[in-house]
């Protein structure tokens, strides 16, 4: 599975696999272990580390930066 990740160095393309051992936590759990929050709970394509979500809400509560000048920036 190929996994695209934002974070506050960028974006990346990354493979992946998931462990499907029996017993095993169900994708995104998997992803929000590693402090990856998924776009999407189902077939997640795209994450966004919990550093990048962090600097987010500082730079939108101190400058009023909105999502797509934030996207921009990276």
């Amino acid at each position: 599975d190929y996994l695209t990740v934002v974070d506050v160095t960028g974006i990346h393309f990354m493979t992946i696999n998931y462990c499907t051992c029996s017993g095993s936590d169900l994708e995104y759990l998997q992803l929000l272990h590693f402090k990856l929050c998924p776009a999407t709970l189902q077939m997640p394509w795209t994450v966004f580390t919990f550093t990048l979500l962090d600097d987010f809400i500082q730079d939108n509560l101190e400058c009023g930066t909105l999502g797509m000048n934030y996207y921009s920036k990276l």
